[in-house]
């Protein structure tokens, strides 16, 4: 048996220690990682929303009324400018996270007469992980409807 003084190498120990900095790293990117895209999603949701929010401002600035169903969202009525973003989602459904990021819930405020008069707009925000609310026009006059992507109305 032949054995070297001069073995070259590392020992376990300093292997060791280079897998525990490496899994500490990876820690730390995942984390990071996980807020960036929060971050990412949320603007996109607030986005979505400030979407809305800036067509129906429009739109009733153009039409003297907001808009009945996403339909006219799209379109943009008499205002060719005031068209909504075909990526935008309404939907029906309690807002949780599991949605895209551009997925809205628009709740109508319509008077006696069924004339709109403003909009309450859920959007989740993902850095919370809780719904947030913007609203446009009068608010104060009882919510009916949500609006959805197919016929306007939510059943």
């Amino acid at each position: 048996m032949n054995l070297r003084k001069n073995q070259k190498g590392f020992t376990i120990v300093e292997l060791l220690i280079v897998v525990v900095v490496i899994a500490i790293l990876a820690a730390i990117s995942i984390v990071a990682y996980t807020g960036i895209t929060n971050r990412a999603n949320r603007s996109a949701a607030m986005e979505a929303a400030n979407s809305v929010k800036s067509v129906a401002t429009a739109y009733n600035g153009a039409n003297s009324a907001y808009p009945l169903n996403k339909s006219l969202f799209v379109s943009g009525g008499a205002d060719p400018i005031a068209k909504l973003p075909n990526d935008i989602v309404f939907t029906c459904s309690a807002l949780n996270g599991s949605q895209t990021p551009k997925t809205v819930r628009v709740n109508r405020h319509p008077t006696g007469t069924g004339a709109i008069v403003g909009y309450t707009i859920n959007y989740w925000d993902f850095s919370t992980g809780a719904n947030a609310t913007m609203t446009v026009g009068d608010t104060s006059v009882a919510s009916t409807t949500f609006l959805n992507d197919t016929t306007g109305n939510c059943p």
